[in-house]
């Protein structure tokens, strides 16, 4: 041990000596040396490239995936990056937050950036089941009734294939929030007494089940699905393939209702009528009869 060495520092060197001379006595003189001068000068580059990648700044942004639900401008602004901004500040994982947050709809994103200051966002739209109206403004929801868009387009979801869905009186949406009905809430005159009869949230629950059995369901038949009237607990109807008015009555025993359907339509004789009432509302005793004056024109967009 040197004078004035440490048992520490003598322990490190005496490490280092022979990790050298294992590099040695394994790779051979002129290979070792390759090892020792190489893995310093490597872990030197990457660490450069790291402090420029931190100061690069944004020059281009591309935005890909579906963009017909999502123009690149509303990608770029819910991104809430901007050219010129420094790529270190913001990581991937903010911008995806950032996108989802202010686009529900939106569900895969995947986030690349280059060393020459480009920023690729590739987006993917989640499955889009159900819309609604509201007002004069349409909004995509989803089988627990949350807003994932708003647009003043109707065709922007029904071009998806989401069936148009009627519900009872709600209270301004939110994008992000689930709908409340408008009776959930007290509201009273200038006395202090009750404008209406407050209902319990529960009550609507009907509503969501409904959506989710149809949306969960093996039967297939929310793929033809145009629109779904729940403005009535008891008086549940779907339009079905711009053809076919099926009444559930209430929400209850769906499975039985759903497989009786997948009967009558399997029988054939309905399916010979131009238009037809299903009646599903009492499965035993469940009818098909013809109405040629339906008229589905509210549901064909």
């Amino acid at each position: 041990m040197k004078k004035n060495e440490s048992r520490a520092a003598q322990l490190t060197r005496d490490l280092l000596v022979g990790f050298r001379a294992g590099l040695f006595l394994r790779f051979g003189e002129k290979n070792a040396k390759r090892i020792i001068i190489g893995v310093p000068l490597a872990l030197a580059i990457v660490f450069l490239l790291g402090v420029v990648a931190f100061l690069i700044p944004v020059r281009q942004i591309e935005v890909s995936g579906d963009v017909d639900m999502f123009n690149e401008g509303e990608i770029v602004e819910a991104a809430d990056v901007g050219e010129g901004d420094l790529m270190f500040l913001h990581p991937s994982f903010a911008i995806k937050k950032s996108i989802r947050d202010k686009l529900p709809l939106v569900g895969e994103i995947k986030i690349v950036k280059t060393l020459f200051g480009k920023l690729k966002i590739d987006v993917k739209v989640k499955k889009l089941d159900f819309y609604t109206k509201i007002g004069e403004k349409y909004y995509a929801i989803d089988e627990n009734l949350c807003v994932l868009d708003i647009s003043t387009k109707r065709s922007k979801y029904s071009a998806y294939g989401a069936a148009y869905v009627i519900l009872p009186e709600v209270r301004e949406p939110q994008l992000g929030e689930c709908l409340v009905f408008y009776d959930t809430v007290e509201e009273t005159d200038a006395e202090g007494e009750p404008l209406y009869e407050v209902k319990e949230p529960r009550f609507y629950d009907y509503a969501t089940d409904f959506l989710k059995h149809l949306k969960e369901s093996e039967s297939g038949f929310l793929d033809q699905t145009d629109g779904i009237l729940l403005d009535e607990k008891f008086d549940i109807t779907l339009i079905y393939d711009l053809k076919y008015q099926i009444k559930f009555g209430s929400a209850s025993n769906l499975d039985a209702k759903l497989r009786v359907l997948f009967g009558i339509l399997n029988e054939g004789t309905a399916v010979k009528m131009e238009k037809a009432v299903i009646d599903l509302t009492t499965p035993s005793k469940a009818t098909a009869r013809e109405d040629v004056d339906l008229d589905f024109s509210e549901f064909d967009d």
